[in-house]
């Protein structure tokens, strides 16, 4: 019995052995946490990327990825890790993606996740139609006439005199459209008639329904040289002639009116209409040819800089007064004023709340105020710009460059003797970027001015900071998922040396971390307890830097020992223990927002997990 007893404990513990190692041999073995991403790689979303994990991660186990795609046959892809890319058909659908887990002496195991493709119709060809466009009446004799057979004008035609004594009738705008909509522009008043109410007649507000507010449509048949506007109310040339004849209350307007139409050639349009069984009105209409753009156009501020601007004796000399690098702080009022110059030939000072304001205004000693007018902003200005010639001239009063009281008769005096217009001296460099003016004042001397343009930042150019939300940096073990930690609401403040830093793509492809005089430093910095401190090199910003961002791929590339973005730790192989093992270069999944001011960093750290950063446009 003894002996079969000791039998029995070697047999049981025995079993427990291959019981324990088999439950050993399990755990090195099971397929858990399966789960996977989708990364939509193109602006429709039928590029997608799809990323299968586990947790933990196992490298042995081999993923297939089923697109489900019905009508391909090549929508079945197999991988071990890395992403595996698929592109659908450009048409919008929702497909079933199935990624089965497989390891050997394992059951499979597989998820299924939706994925939507939804495709955005590229915007139509612009329109070949002709018409399309702003047209008015010809600012000439003869514009509009009228007679007892078509092309005979005989019984009555306007004059030259007309265009100025009709002006608003001459400003009207017969807008045709690309959708195929129609519109009567007349602004605050036309020409009025006795039928409107109106005796004699003589400009004044439009009538409804001839006040352009008419709901309307055209149709354009060139072949039978016809133009109808369908909508009571809209009309071409004037709004008394239909073809039934011609109205006696605006209560009797039409539905639809046709013309004739004769397209000159492609700015000048002839239209008669036979009113009822009278005679004929004709009028000539031209194209209002759209504005040729002005390299000036755009928004530009004095240099922040020393001799921005200066003044002296003679051309290119500022030893009487030029600002300092000083200047740019103490007069940040005056550095932020934007000049603008627009597509439209018009002119704005725009100054905010406050700028720099001198004696002449009021102001002893000269100090940031509140804008005096008319140099605030208000005037009603336009630009000329000659290349040639290499002078701007502004034209409206109280528009001014640099200074308000420089103009080419002296320095003001008073804000109420300011002139209708100023002529400087302009040079444009040759990127278009720098813009440097000079005026003579009066035969005193010379003032200079050196603005530079706001350039339109383009796909990440410009700063970006950490969104200042909770959420927006954050860890966990799988893409978009930061369950092991992510940032509170209060870390915006308690960490706010972390949310002011900047993050600079700069238009030449280098790149800036901006830190200031603190940053978040860490224990591995040699911060311990972490908190905000002073930058520790090399992740304090003196890095040279430069930059990579491909869109297709959806990555964003950092060069430079010690750059980085949202945490100086984080790198592709993992998590920094020390300043002095900082990478060459770390790349980040990245996600630009439509609207182009959000993008969504991600970064798998290693094979441990991923960090995700939400930056926003400053």
């Amino acid at each position: 019995m003894k002996i079969f007893k000791g039998g029995l404990l070697i047999l049981l513990v025995f079993v427990l052995g291959i019981t324990v190692s088999c439950e050993k041999d399990d755990d090195l073995n099971i397929i858990a946490g399966l789960n996977f991403v989708t990364a939509k790689l193109n602006p429709q979303g039928n590029q997608v990327g799809v990323l299968p994990s586990t947790t933990p991660p196992d490298g042995r186990i081999l993923y297939t990825v089923d697109f489900g795609n019905p009508d391909a046959n090549d929508d079945v892809m197999q991988t071990s890790g890395p992403m595996v890319i698929y592109t659908y058909p450009e048409e919008t659908a929702t497909y079933t993606i199935t990624v089965t887990a497989s390891l050997p002496g394992r059951d499979d195991v597989t998820i299924t996740k939706d994925y939507t493709v939804v495709v955005i119709p590229d915007a139509p060809e612009p329109s070949d139609n002709p018409l399309v466009g702003t047209w008015r009446l010809a600012p000439e004799a003869g514009a509009l006439g009228v007679g007892p057979a078509q092309d005979d004008v005989s019984w009555w035609s306007n004059s030259v005199d007309d265009v100025a004594t009709r002006a608003c009738l001459f400003d009207d705008e017969y807008i045709f459209n690309a959708d195929g909509s129609f519109q009567n522009v007349l602004g605050a008043d036309t020409w009025l008639e006795a039928w409107q109410g109106t005796d004699p007649e003589a400009c004044g507000t439009p009538v409804f329904p001839h006040d352009g507010t008419a709901s309307a449509t055209y149709d354009y048949n060139a072949a039978a040289g016809t133009i109808t506007i369908n909508g009571t109310g809209a009309f071409l040339g004037l709004a008394k002639v239909n073809n039934d004849g011609e109205l006696t209350a605006p209560g009797d307007a039409p539905s639809s009116i046709t013309y004739i139409a004769t397209l000159v050639d492609e700015n000048t349009l002839e239209l008669d209409i036979a009113f009822g069984t009278t005679g004929f009105w004709s009028f000539k209409l031209v194209k209002e040819a759209p504005p040729t753009p002005s390299v000036l156009e755009g928004t530009w501020r004095l240099a922040p800089e020393s001799g921005a601007l200066g003044v002296g004796p003679a051309l290119n000399d500022v030893s009487w007064w030029s600002s300092s690098s000083a200047d740019v702080t103490t007069r940040a009022c005056l550095f932020d004023d934007a000049y603008v110059f627009n597509a439209d030939g018009t002119f704005q000072n725009v100054l905010g709340a406050d700028t720099w304001l001198e004696a002449w205004q009021g102001t002893d000693p000269e100090a940031c105020g509140t804008p005096v007018f008319p140099h605030d902003g208000t005037a009603a200005a336009t630009y000329t710009y000659d290349a040639t010639a290499g002078t701007l001239t502004l034209n409206g009063t109280g528009a001014f460059l640099g200074l308000a009281k420089v103009n080419n008769d002296g320095e003001l005096t008073s804000p109420g003797d300011a002139p209708s217009s100023i002529t400087y001296l302009a040079e444009l460099s040759s990127d278009g970027n720098t813009l440097e003016l000079d005026i003579e004042f009066g035969g005193i001397g010379y003032w200079s001015f050196k603005l530079v343009k706001d350039v339109v930042p383009t796909g990440i150019q410009g700063s970006w900071k950490l969104a200042p939300e909770a959420g927006a940096l954050g860890v966990g073990p799988n893409l978009d998922d930061v369950s092991w930690w992510s940032s509170s609401s209060d870390d915006v403040n308690t960490r706010d040396c972390l949310f002011d830093d900047e993050y600079v793509f700069n238009a030449d492809g280098t790149f800036q971390n901006i830190l200031g005089a603190s940053t978040w430093v860490e224990a591995w910095q040699g911060n311990d307890p972490e908190g905000c401190a002073a930058p520790v090199f090399p992740h304090d910003g003196t890095s040279a830097a430069t930059y990579t961002y491909d869109e297709g791929a959806g990555t964003i590339t950092i060069n430079g020992t010690g750059a980085f973005l949202g945490l100086a730790k984080v790198n592709n192989d993992g998590e920094l223990a020390s300043p002095n093992d900082a990478v060459s270069s770390i790349t980040y999944i990245a996600n630009l927002s439509s609207d182009g001011n959000t993008l969504e960093l991600d970064i798998a750290f290693g094979t441990t997990g991923y960090w995700s950063f939400k930056l926003v446009r400053q």
